[in-house]
């Protein structure tokens, strides 16, 4: 995975070059994540702690087993999320605009339990976990949020792991796509268009199927 960086270009060359610019693509990003309801003067804190950085494609966010330095807001991009367990890698998910990379270590857990791989450049708001944790200590209403946003991916996970279990391969697939559009989706004439580059082998790890599966049925459905 090579060393823990997260440290990139600062955002600054393509529009934001100024501290008001910054700070709407800051209130941006924070407004489509799920501490968007979160006031002031709670949000204006965390506004404060974070700092917008560039993700290029590759970086590794998060790297499990290393120590958790940073949680992220991501405004833009695609990050890979999985972990690896008796030499063989799980997909956890990929996360999009409006995700948070990282929140696992806010259950205090000394080193992390998932690695995070950016797969399409984008940015975020990047907020230092050592400082969180002090703001934390003090913000009664950041902490409640937080605890939401925990509750939130759990739940998710669940639903995730009951779908592979009881559901066909079919439905896991037509869930994928849903979500898939409602994360990278952009109007099109026949509906909505998946920005993101997910190959069929991509979609089958994260539904547990095979590509050809997913092929064979990715045909059916364009043709029904």
């Amino acid at each position: 995975m090579g060393q823990l960086k997260v440290r990139g270009p600062a955002l600054g060359n393509e529009g934001l070059r100024d501290d008001a610019s910054q700070d709407l693509e800051k209130e941006r990003i924070l407004s489509c994540s799920p501490l968007a309801q979160l006031t002031s003067p709670s949000r204006r804190a965390l506004l404060d702690l974070g700092r917008l950085e560039r993700l290029p494609r590759r970086q590794c966010l998060c790297q499990q087993g290393a120590p958790p330095r940073h949680l992220i807001l991501l405004g833009a991009g695609r990050v890979k999320v999985e972990r690896t367990a008796e030499g063989r890698v799980v997909p956890l998910g990929h996360r999009g605009p409006g995700d948070l990379v990282g929140e696992s270590a806010l259950a205090g857990a000394p080193v992390a339990s998932e690695s995070a791989i950016v797969l399409d450049e984008g940015s975020g708001l990047v907020v230092p976990l050592s400082e969180l944790t002090r703001l934390l200590a003090a913000d009664a209403a950041l902490r409640e949020a937080l605890a939401a946003a925990l509750v939130s991916r759990k739940l998710e996970t669940e639903a995730r792991l009951g779908s592979l279990l009881l559901c066909t391969v079919e439905v896991r697939l037509l869930d994928f796509l849903r979500a898939a559009a409602r994360r990278w989706g952009r109007p099109h004439a026949s509906g909505q268009l998946v920005s993101a580059p997910f190959t069929h082998a991509d979609i089958a790890l994260l539904i547990g199927s095979t590509r050809e599966t997913v092929t064979l049925l990715l045909g059916k459905l364009k043709r029904a």
